[in-house]
């Protein structure tokens, strides 16, 4: 495929459609159930306009759900990781962009085969890493990339879960009061971080809930509220377990599930105000909080505060995974 070309893929019933932006008309190139696009010599594959190192599948995965796959070694995908995960311009500084390389980098060497099901390792969004391919690259992010070639913190001699988000406001979190699965030793969650630069450190917001309806019965389902009611804390003092009462029913919501439901930066409410209708329905919230994400693990803006202070990479790491080595896996 020629490194002009620019490509748009369409789905249809069971089958998908490349089809190639020509002037202003549209050539289909192939139909079918998968095809791979591979890019001439020094030159990259364009999707909806967007330029992509490696190659790229288009197929029906096994799901029956057309998607569009890009292949290409985990170096080379960093680039459009690690600058989009912490901004090189903003924070240019190498101590911190090496410690967010090392945690991406893990964190995709741990999800390699697990979504096999769906025919792909990762998401290119906050479900997994943000990925932006060609234009997200920078000369900084890409000196940090390079620095910790195939490096990747360990526990135990295999790689850990590097769970990192923007801002903790002060204190991370344990991973199983936040996330569902069992503790983990080195996400126990109470390390102390130096956030307070980060414009998320503390908030306030005032949120309606007219607006935010669809995912109050996404996650729980109990109709109009009535109620809400903080059951259990954590190490951070984040909310772990809150009760929503509404107009059909209860139900009692943990960890990320709480933010998601009510549109929160994150779990750290250090005061929630709610504002009932003449109906006798809530109306509003008024929330205070800290942090931005969900807490646990490395705290992407405490990471920078520890660089400024001289603080290496490989101390980073193990300040926010306690117990954690680092290890050259290839």
């Amino acid at each position: 495929m020629a490194g002009g070309s620019e490509l748009l893929i369409e789905e249809g019933q069971g089958e998908v459609r490349l089809v190639r932006v020509q002037g202003n008309g549209c050539v289909v190139l192939k139909q079918g159930s998968g095809f791979r696009l591979t890019p001439e010599q020094a030159a990259f594959i364009r999707i909806d306009g967007q330029a992509y190192r490696g190659d790229v599948e288009v197929f029906v995965n096994p799901l029956g759900t057309a998607v569009v796959v890009n292949e290409l070694p985990i170096e080379e995908y960093l680039k459009g990781v690690v600058p989009l995960e912490l901004g090189p311009k903003l924070f240019p500084y190498a101590e911190a962009l090496s410690t967010q390389a090392i945690a991406a980098r893990t964190f995709a060497v741990v999800h390699l085969g697990t979504r096999a099901g769906r025919g792909f390792d990762l998401y290119g969004d906050t479900r997994s890493q943000v990925y932006g391919g060609v234009a997200a690259e920078d000369p900084l992010s890409d000196q940090a990339i390079n620095k910790t070639r195939g490096l990747v913190s360990t526990y135990r001699g295999e790689p850990i879960v590097s769970l990192y988000s923007s801002t903790c406001g002060g204190v991370t979190e344990a991973f199983d009061l936040i996330f569902r699965g069992e503790p983990i030793d080195y996400l126990k969650g109470g390390v102390t971080c130096f956030d307070q630069d980060s414009q998320y450190y503390s908030w306030k917001e005032t949120i309606d809930l007219d607006e935010i309806q669809e995912s109050l019965n996404r996650y729980a389902g109990v109709g109009r509220l009535v109620r809400l009611l903080p059951i259990a804390y954590g190490r951070s003092e984040r909310t772990v377990e809150m009760e929503f009462v509404g107009s059909a029913g209860t139900k009692m919501l943990k960890g990320n599930d709480i933010r998601f439901a009510l549109g929160l930066r994150s779990n750290l409410i250090t005061d929630m105000d709610a504002v009932e209708g003449s109906d006798g329905y809530l109306r509003q919230i008024r929330v205070e909080g800290r942090g931005w994400g969900h807490g646990v693990g490395l705290c992407q803006m405490g990471a920078v505060d520890l660089a400024r202070k001289g603080r290496t990479y490989d101390e980073i790491l193990r300040h926010y995974y306690p117990g954690t080595a680092i290890a050259k896996w290839y």
